[in-house]
């Protein structure tokens, strides 16, 4: 009797610690986290691990089995003979929404995969709590998908998030078609703009940007300007069409590029200049850099036009405040115009322009 008592005792403390173990997920399809979930976080101290994972999740090379973005014809001519077509009319746009009771809102807050989900919240948190204390809503919840750029603004087309921060060449692939609008873009110290940049391992096949041609390379994502446009206008005027001349990846975010490089995955890749802060000396050895793009505009805070009036401007107002260095991984912002990306929307049409025409 007396053991059978102890072992009905031991599976009851089983199960109670289960139940009340903190529960920690990190799922992958527009998700939201709330900043409570991640009151602090360990530092990795193994950031380069074997294989492609994000969230302690292993990923084989083969799930990155290439582009299917293929282009045929002849490389067309370089961007300064390039003119630019009569751009379309743009739609009108939509009436700002009526103002709602800002207390009772839980306003959430999409952002683009551009790193793991752990390094993200790590980023993000300091900022979410900032941004409800400061505008007074509810809540403030960070919605991401780590399988696609895209999907943050399919979620906001449908109403599903309330703002978005992405890079200025998903907004203006979007801009239109959802009636989108800037509302504040980032700025990192004295920048408001940032750089990709063109990596490959010290000693491999790749030595130029020539030697692109025949190899394979590492991109970001087709809506990226550092990890896709900006590099594809670069190689496009000395002539090299990676999507005929190579074999092209695309690896989801900013860190797998680098990760596939610096492991020898790949023969080159293009990530954020950024990104290779993370590393130390040792491996920035085993890396040489073979060129950078030219400067592209900060990061923008987006909405729909039909936001809610009081909401965006309390929004702004809220990112305005943010200090230099106040809040832990996190920008200050400036208010957003659509004529500062003008420069990104010629390079956009350019690379546009040198598809094949059905």
């Amino acid at each position: 009797m007396k053991f059978s008592f102890k072992i009905s005792l031991f599976f009851a403390l089983i199960c109670c610690s289960l139940f009340m173990a903190p529960q920690l997920s990190f799922a992958q399809d527009d998700t939201d986290y709330n900043s409570d979930d991640y009151p602090e976080y360990e530092e990795e101290q193994d950031f380069f691990r074997g294989g492609y994972y994000e969230d302690d999740v292993e990923y084989d090379f083969s799930d990155y089995p290439g582009d299917d973005l293929s282009e045929s014809g002849e490389d067309a001519a370089a961007a300064d003979s390039y003119e630019q077509p009569v751009a379309a009319p743009r739609p009108p746009a939509l009436q700002p929404g009526a103002p709602i009771k800002l207390a009772e809102k839980s306003v959430r807050f999409g952002r683009i995969p551009y790193l793991s989900m752990r390094d993200m919240m790590t980023q993000a948190v300091p900022l979410l709590r900032f941004l409800q204390k400061q505008t007074g809503v509810k809540e403030v919840r960070l919605v991401s998908n780590r399988n696609s750029y895209a999907s943050i603004l399919d979620a906001l087309a449908r109403g599903n998030i309330d703002f978005a921060w992405v890079g200025p060449t998903a907004y203006l692939n979007r801009r239109d078609q959802d009636h989108l609008m800037p509302v504040a873009k980032a700025k990192f110290g004295e920048a408001t703009a940032y750089r990709g940049v063109f990596i490959a391992p010290a000693k491999g096949k790749v030595q130029g940007l020539e030697d692109i041609k025949g190899s394979s390379i590492a991109f970001v994502d087709p809506e990226s300007a550092s990890g896709y446009i900006y590099p594809l206008y670069l190689l496009k005027e000395i002539g090299v069409d990676p999507h005929k001349h190579s074999k092209v990846y695309f690896l989801k975010n900013h860190d797998n590029v680098l990760r596939a490089v610096l492991e020898g995955k790949v023969d080159s890749g293009v990530c954020l200049e950024e990104t290779l802060k993370k590393l130390n000396k040792a491996q920035l050895d085993r890396i040489i850099i073979l060129g950078k793009t030219n400067e592209i505009p900060s990061d923008v805070i987006v909405c729909r036009q039909d936001c809610p009036i009081n909401l965006r401007e309390k929004f702004l107002e809220a990112l305005l405040q943010v200090k230099p260095e106040a809040l832990p991984g996190s920008p200050t912002f400036l208010p957003a115009y659509d004529e500062e990306f003008d420069s990104v929307l010629a390079v956009m049409r350019y690379i546009e322009s040198l598809k094949p025409q059905n």
